[in-house]
């Protein structure tokens, strides 16, 4: 004689709705995983290894309003051209970027390559930063310009120097171990700004990490 329980209807539909929430758990896990906010760390790298260019790396600070707060878990998100002066073929979001959350001092640091003027040499080389989370909204921080770049304008210039420590035509030093380094200080504001389509990129890849006010 056969012992074993028959399969009743009910015990099929919670057998089928435990395999359902246990796909759709592993599915929420993975795409957590690929979710560059969350994965985020107080460090990344822009550039790939062995992408073309001279080597580079960024050491920043993020600070509240006031100036001297740091302000700690705040998603930074950058982004360039190559060394051609490309970011990307048309229509794809930039190639060479990156997203850090800052470390209880408020520190972030990325590695990458000197970014290009764009085709034409009509602008100076920059990098881009976005900035939101740990309930600041998302905002525009102030692009890293190069202090030896002679495409950078008088205009600029004076206007970085007017920010004091907050500068963004910054020199570049000499490091022992990356090369090329520059130290980049940002301060948040109160309120955010309106991300054009071209430009979400960043934030709208953090599907689950956004955060913000």
């Amino acid at each position: 004689m056969n012992d074993r329980p028959v399969p009743t209807r009910r015990r099929f539909l919670a057998l089928g709705l435990g395999a359902a929430a246990a796909a759709w758990g592993g599915a929420l896990a993975a795409s957590r995983d690929d979710d560059p906010c969350l994965v985020a760390r107080p460090e990344a790298r822009l550039a790939p290894p062995g992408e073309p260019g001279s080597p580079l790396r960024v050491e920043g600070l993020v600070l509240a309003p006031d100036g001297t707060t740091p302000a700690a878990g705040v998603v930074v998100y950058a982004y360039q051209t190559d060394a051609t002066g490309v970011y990307a073929p048309p229509g794809r979001p930039p190639r060479l970027k990156g997203w850090m959350r800052t470390d209880s001092d408020g520190r972030f640091a990325y590695d990458t390559i000197r970014p290009a003027p764009y085709p034409g040499g009509r602008n100076p080389a920059h990098v881009h930063h976005q900035l939101w989370g740990a309930g600041w909204p998302a905002q525009w921080g102030n692009d890293l310009l190069f202090d030896d770049d002679p495409l950078v304008p008088e205009s600029e210039r004076r206007r970085s120097a007017s920010l004091g420590p907050f500068a963004f035509v910054r020199a570049v030093e000499e490091h022992p171990l990356h090369g090329a380094l520059v130290k980049l200080r940002l301060r948040l504001r109160t309120a955010g700004d309106r991300f054009e389509d071209g430009t979400r990129h960043g934030v709208d890849a953090c599907r689950h990490g956004r955060g913000g006010r």
